[in-house]
């Protein structure tokens, strides 16, 4: 039994099988059990990757696997669905995540002179080539590109006073284990190759194949952006770097709308500066994830329409209102899952808090502010609404590394 014949498309047509069955039917019909490890996520939805792989088998070569049919295990299963470019998450920490985040907190980083700060050559590095992980561009980088779009990355964000020298992580990033660089003529043991050496061959360089393929995981990702942030570049502006490298979705937890958006829309005003005849509209195309009404209902009903966390009871047209909030966000980059361990329910005020990542939620369940100063509470919850302790990890870790300092526990 191989997986090779597996196409992404025939993973697609599993997974639309799934959805029109619901989970228990689908797993009844191909005689699966639920997932006790691996599960594959896709725009917000979980799927047992034994029974997809199973039933893609199916719709490829017309044999459709059982369970008993996967001699290599889960980890066979999930290794395939990344290599299609699927996104396969466990609740465990495998050893090969533990061992990228290791490497990554002990780059071989210069110190200058007088200095004792870590250079930030590779860890700015490290983010951009991460940057084009998460949009899942090629690995692999020509030197040119690497040096037109690093160098100016270095500048902006390095240590005061420090030459932008992209070469250097360009090729001394080898010593990390996470990368590698191809087509210089010399040998590996050699000392770095010249500049004009470098402008000549146009070499390519990027992560490993497995360093890749782990990052490619959501939450590895944002593991390996908050391990080297907290490291190397803590006196760095986050926000403004991740706008710079593509990855400004790191900077919420949600889809806040930025205040941006809404000005200069072009409405007349008058001498005074008041809008003058009505708003202007324009038309515009938007690809929405289609979210579950009845688990937004249910966490709501779960908790009588209160705010998990100022206990507020908001009323619109004399009827309660509240909002069914994701911990972990929908969609890119978060790739959180749309079920109620994922859901909390909050006042409009809290979820833009939330959202804005200026409040988390402790390891002990305390509702805290990142900026500190404000008074602690416990996070409301029914005993009926399950709450995921992991998307409150991933989201106390995106507070984390929007922070300048570190705020989170």
């Amino acid at each position: 039994m191989g997986l090779g014949d597996i196409r992404y498309e025939d993973i697609i047509a599993a997974t639309e099988e799934f959805r029109d069955l619901g989970r228990d039917s689908f797993l009844e019909r191909y005689h699966f059990g639920r997932a006790t490890s691996y599960e594959m996520v896709l725009d917000g939805l979980r799927y047992d990757s034994k029974a997809i792989v199973g039933v893609a088998h199916g719709y490829a070569t017309g044999d459709f696997l059982s369970s008993r049919d996967f001699s290599g295990g889960a980890a066979t299963v999930a290794r395939r669905l990344r290599e299609l470019g699927f996104v396969v998450e466990t609740g465990e920490t495998p050893r090969d995540r533990m061992a990228l985040l290791e490497r990554l907190l002990h780059l071989k980083v210069s110190r200058g002179p007088g200095n004792p700060a870590p250079s930030h050559h590779q860890p700015l590095s490290l983010l951009w080539a991460i940057s084009r992980e998460a949009d899942e561009r090629p690995r692999m980088i020509p030197w040119s590109q690497f040096r037109d779009e690093v160098g100016p990355l270095l500048i902006e964000f390095g240590l005061p006073n420090a030459k932008a020298t992209p070469e250097y992580p360009f090729w001394h990033l080898r010593g990390s284990g996470l990368w590698e660089v191809q087509g210089v003529p010399t040998e590996p043991a050699k000392k770095m190759p010249k500049v004009s050496s470098l402008d000549a061959h146009n070499p390519l360089a990027g992560f490993t194949e497995e360093a890749a393929g782990l990052l490619r995981d959501p939450v590895t990702r944002l593991d390996a952006m908050a391990t080297i942030c907290e490291t190397y570049l803590e006196d760095v502006d986050r926000q403004a770097l991740f706008e710079r490298i593509g990855m400004a979705g790191y900077t919420t937890a949600g889809s806040l709308w930025s205040p941006s958006e809404h000005e200069g829309s072009g409405a007349g005003l008058d001498e005074y500066g008041r809008a003058t005849g009505p708003a202007p509209r324009r038309d515009t195309t938007r690809s929405l994830i289609v979210r579950d009404e009845a688990l937004a209902r249910k966490v709501k009903e779960l908790e009588s329409d209160r705010c998990q966390i100022c206990g507020t009871v908001l009323r619109y047209l004399n009827r309660p209102y509240s909002q069914a909030a994701h911990i972990r966000g929908l969609g890119r980059p978060h790739h959180g899952p749309d079920e109620l361990q994922n859901l909390l329910c909050l006042c409009a005020n809290c979820h833009v808090l939330f959202d804005g990542l200026e409040i988390y939620v402790d390891s002990d369940g305390l509702v805290r502010g990142t900026r500190g100063g404000s008074e602690s509470r416990p996070l409301r919850r029914d005993p009926r609404h399950p709450v995921d302790e992991a998307h409150l990890g991933y989201h106390r870790s995106l507070c984390t590394i929007n922070a300048r300092k570190p705020a989170v526990d």
